[in-house]
């Protein structure tokens, strides 16, 4: 045999393969199962240095890994089952003496016809794959991992092509849309035929949108949810994307804490209000209840001081006052106005109204100071607006207090010069330990994405529409001080006031009212009652309706010149019962009353000659606003 190989030319062919192929070679004889030779690489590797007898390609079955070993004799030890086929190929696992790491090597052996030999020799070609084998069974492992996260995952997962459609959702994605894989699919397959489908149906094809949103989503089932979901793009080499990952999150039941948790913190916030104000009412009534039972005990003696009484009523008239103000000024908080909407209004009463408002907000360590300039400044500005801004300022969710200290927060209107006024607040005892090395907080310096109090940006905002300025300064290290100057206006003009020279107005304005037809409609009747005694003083003798309807069926009857009314009443409210009677008499003058003026615009009414003015109403109102709808003011 070695003869006939030298002969063949053989030898000198497995010298230069070497040089040809990286790998090893060897020639074997499928009858004898004989290695006749191998070149350096197989030696070296797979351990054939048998130098006293020649080495078998079983030899090789001992390093063989345990679950390769069946394959491997079925493949490369049987050389008559396989003998038929030209090529025989196979990847095994070796595990060779003093190696920790299984080896990867791969076999193909082929029939080699050499001349003056009767039979046929094999020649094996062996590779080390182990690197190639290795990533590709990490690739693996990474695709099942992945597999198995998508398919376990606890939040929607999808992938659409760059069309929209969809070519594989995980169980999570079903039951949070309702729609199954098939479903899906039949949808895409209308929306490509053309046919029509729901705007709720087509929004599942709107997905790929790189980004990260939350939004409303409709169900298979019609139900709404609220949903988070971000798209990420797997793009090719040319950056184009080639499809999209679609995570998506249930978050309805987060919405709906979130939601209940702030409605908590508004009944929390709304029941320290009505604290604040039963508090502030009661010291309003305090006076009114102590001195009317000081009067009533003089009077019933026989014997009292006129001054003494007269004082009292004073004391009386000045709890009356300051608990109808407290009213005014809720109402005038709670009412609804567009939020770009201004109007003339005098700082000091802004502020005093938002009192209870902030007194409520603060945490229960910080105290408020108040400090109103004694003579009335007046600006243009949305107050509800300007009230909140007082309240998100103060109640610590833009500047954070320090619980464990005592806190203070001054406000204070004041002039800044003949054309602006200041409002001063200062905050002593916050939480400031990311700003300890700034003195001042200047908006030109600070942008909106880096600035920590992205809300004072806000607030600059509005500022500027009102055509002021906005400033902060930090003197301390827990201290800040905020100024807002705001342009300053001239007096407040009485809205529907009517100039009448002097030598028109006739001397004895109530007893012309008098001879006038004048009506009150009110279905309170303490009211009604309260109004009409007032008038009588007048001389002043109204017809009383409890009911709108009643006081439009004597419409028919007689026609009143002078007509006041209540707004929310049943069946028709008082507005439109003063706008029927107005079509039967234009110069109706008019006057409408509520205790909650939401919904009404109180500039727009004027124009039509109906003044509106708020309960609880006091006798000087009363008088002055009657003396101004008949023009006499």
């Amino acid at each position: 045999m070695q003869t006939n190989l030298e002969a063949s030319g053989m030898i000198e062919f497995f010298k230069v393969l070497p040089n040809l192929f990286s790998g090893g070679v060897y020639l074997t004889d499928p009858k004898s199962g004989k290695i006749l030779f191998s070149n350096d690489f197989f030696k070296n590797n797979l351990g054939c240095h048998k130098s006293t007898e020649e080495c078998l390609e079983s030899d090789l079955l001992q390093w063989v890994a345990e679950e390769d070993k069946a394959n491997f004799k079925e493949q490369f030890l049987f050389p008559n089952k396989h003998f038929d086929r030209d090529t025989i190929q196979g990847d095994y696992r070796f595990r060779m003496p003093n190696e920790i790491l299984v080896r990867w090597f791969q076999f193909e052996k082929r029939k080699v016809n050499i001349p003056k030999m009767d039979s046929q020799l094999q020649i094996v070609f062996v590779r080390d794959v182990t690197n190639e084998k290795t990533n590709e069974i990490n690739i693996v492992e990474q695709i099942q991992f992945f597999l198995g996260l998508f398919e376990n995952a606890s939040v929607g997962m999808a992938l659409q092509d760059w069309e929209g459609g969809y070519f594989r959702i995980n169980p999570r994605f079903t039951e949070i849309t309702g729609y199954s894989f098939q479903n899906l699919t039949d949808l895409n397959i209308k929306r490509i035929k053309g046919e029509s489908i729901s705007e709720e149906e087509m929004e599942y094809f709107s997905f790929f949108k790189e980004g990260v949103e939350e939004s409303r989503l409709t169900r298979k089932d019609g139900r709404r949810i609220n949903v988070y979901r971000r798209i990420s793009a797997f793009r090719n080499s040319q950056g184009k994307p080639d499809f999209y990952y679609v995570f998506l999150d249930d978050v309805t039941e987060k919405k709906q804490l979130e939601s209940y948790q702030l409605h908590s913190q508004k009944m929390e916030t709304i029941g320290s209000l009505a604290t604040n104000i039963a508090h502030d009412l009661n010291n309003y009534l305090q006076p009114i209840h102590v001195f009317s039972q000081l009067g009533e005990e003089q009077i019933k003696l026989g014997k009292f001081d006129e001054s003494k009484i007269l004082e009292y009523f004073g004391k009386i008239r000045m709890g009356a006052d300051n608990a109808r103000s407290m009213i005014h000024r809720i109402i005038q908080y709670s009412k609804v106005k567009d939020e770009n909407s201004s109007a003339k209004i005098e700082i000091s009463s802004v502020i005093e109204s938002a009192i209870p408002l902030v007194n409520a907000g603060l945490p229960k360590n910080v105290e408020a100071q108040f400090d109103f300039y004694k003579t009335p400044l007046y600006t243009k500005l949305d107050a509800v607006r300007f009230s909140k801004i007082l309240c998100e300022l103060t109640s610590g969710g833009l500047l954070v207090w320090d619980d464990r200290k005592r806190g203070l927060v001054r406000i204070q209107t004041s002039p800044a010069d003949e054309y602006k006024l200041l409002v001063s607040m200062e905050f002593a005892g916050l939480s400031l330990p990311s700003l300890s090395g700034l003195n001042t907080l200047d908006f030109v310096n600070f942008g909106e994405e880096e600035f920590q109090w992205t809300g004072m940006h806000l607030i600059n905002r509005y500022v500027k529409n009102w055509g002021g300025e906005f400033y902060i300064e930090k003197p301390e290290p827990m201290t800040v001080l905020i100024h807002i100057f705001l342009p300053l206006e001239e007096g407040q003009i009485l809205l529907g006031a009517k100039k009448t020279n002097q030598e028109n107005k006739p001397k004895d304005v109530w007893s012309v009212i008098s001879e006038k037809e004048i009506w009150i409609v009110e279905d309170d009747e303490a009211a009604s009652e309260a109004i009409s005694f007032v008038l009588s003083q007048k001389q002043i003798f109204p017809k009383v309706f409890r009911t709108a309807t009643s006081a439009l069926e004597n419409v028919k009857n007689i026609v009143p010149d002078f007509i006041l009314s209540d707004y929310r009443m049943r069946e028709i409210n008082g507005l439109s019962l003063i706008r029927n009677i107005k079509k039967v008499n234009p110069n109706l003058s008019a006057i409408l009353y509520t205790g909650n003026m939401e919904g009404l615009d109180s500039e727009e009414l004027d124009r039509e000659g109906i003044l509106v003015r708020s309960k609880p109403i006091s006798v000087d109102e009363l008088y002055e606003t009657i003396l101004l709808s008949f023009g006499f003011l």
